[in-house]
């Protein structure tokens, strides 16, 4: 499953998530200095996505994979960042901040995923017309921690 999407949110934020995670995505310990860093913050059935731009324009290609991504290079990517979400109630969503308006819902199976951001063209962010989007892939994997693949440095 592939999907484009394109909404907009505040606080340079959105939100991939479990159905019926119940969490406070306001709490200090979600957006921590090492989330803000990393650009994912990571609780129990939902993570984060930290956008560049100010404007709240989310331009997001969103795929389901059967297995690990074959990417390994990360060369035409800004940043990359990956974590670890439990799916339970067997639907995942996209939500915008701070509405938590629903932009995606789709079906999946209920397990351990591994879900990977990839950013692109942060640098255009603070232009009049920025142009960062983002990438985001899915695919069942055991938990493990958070973990950056590739740094933006502005």
């Amino acid at each position: 499953m592939n999907l484009n999407l394109k909404f907009t949110t505040d606080y340079r934020q959105f939100y991939l998530n479990d159905k019926n995670a119940n969490v406070n995505t306001g709490s200090e310990n979600f957006w921590s200095e090492r989330a803000f860093a990393d650009k994912l913050a990571v609780e129990d059935g939902v993570l984060g996505i930290g956008i560049e731009n100010d404007e709240g324009k989310v331009e997001c290609e969103f795929e389901i994979l059967n297995s690990k991504s074959l990417i390994d290079n990360f060369n035409g990517f800004d940043h990359v960042v990956e974590a670890s979400l439990k799916i339970h109630s067997g639907i995942v969503q996209i939500l915008d901040c701070p509405n938590s308006e629903v932009e995606m819902e789709t079906q999946i199976e209920n397990g351990e995923y591994r879900v990977r951001v990839y950013s692109i063209n942060l640098k255009t962010a603070y232009e009049q017309n920025p142009n960062d989007t983002y990438k985001i892939e899915m695919w069942k994997e055991a938990y493990s921690e958070r973990k950056v693949l590739k740094r933006f440095e502005n």
